[in-house]
């Protein structure tokens, strides 16, 4: 269960569980207490987000507006600069770009339908196909021909990190999911 304060920390909460990259986050999950202009401060960062590969980053969800506040903009530039001696990454994360279409609307998609695990039956079903051809697409899971678990298949892969789509273009049923750079497990 997480708490958010906003629908933009909401929806930036379901891009980062849909994004099979990213191997942990978190809300509100440290006090940061730090100088700024001669005053003590204290921030409670929105997400600590843990990508593999990457530095942890801690996320404050602003509208553009909100980030160009002569505050949040000094705040940003300090944290920016001072965090990552302590193993750190800080970014604003603009509400804006959490709530575009159709990639929120994709990501919605992808967890209602991925949520659960699949057989191995299922995933061989996909991985022999994508050995003879180079996409699969979602009129193929929405018909059937990719069995009758077709639609939940392609979503749990695509969340296992196996399969890729293009997020920014809406998910329709001529949607191409091809591997993705992970690849199957032999």
């Amino acid at each position: 269960m997480l708490q958010w304060e906003s629908v933009p920390e909401l929806n930036a909460m379901r891009l980062l569980d849909a994004d099979p990259f990213v191997r942990f986050f978190a809300e509100q999950p440290l006090t940061l207490r730090y100088r700024l202009n001669g005053e003590s401060r204290i921030h409670y960062p929105d997400l600590l987000v843990e990508r593999d590969n990457d530095p942890k980053e801690l996320w404050e969800i602003k509208s553009a507006r909100d980030a160009a506040r002569d505050e949040v903009a000094a705040r940003t530039a300090l944290l920016c600069a001072d965090l990552p001696a302590y193993g750190y990454a800080y970014r604003v994360v603009y509400a804006e770009e959490v709530c575009r279409q159709p990639r929120l609307s994709n990501a919605l998609e992808i967890l209602k339908w991925g949520r659960g695990p699949i057989t191995a039956v299922e995933r061989e079903r996909i991985r022999a196909i994508l050995n003879r051809l180079p996409a699969v697409t979602w009129g193929a899971a929405v018909s059937g021909t990719l069995g009758r678990n077709g639609r939940h298949s392609l979503c749990r892969l695509v969340l296992e990190g196996m399969l890729a789509f293009d997020v920014n273009q809406k998910l329709g049923l001529d949607t191409r999911f091809t591997l993705s750079r992970m690849r199957f497990a032999p």
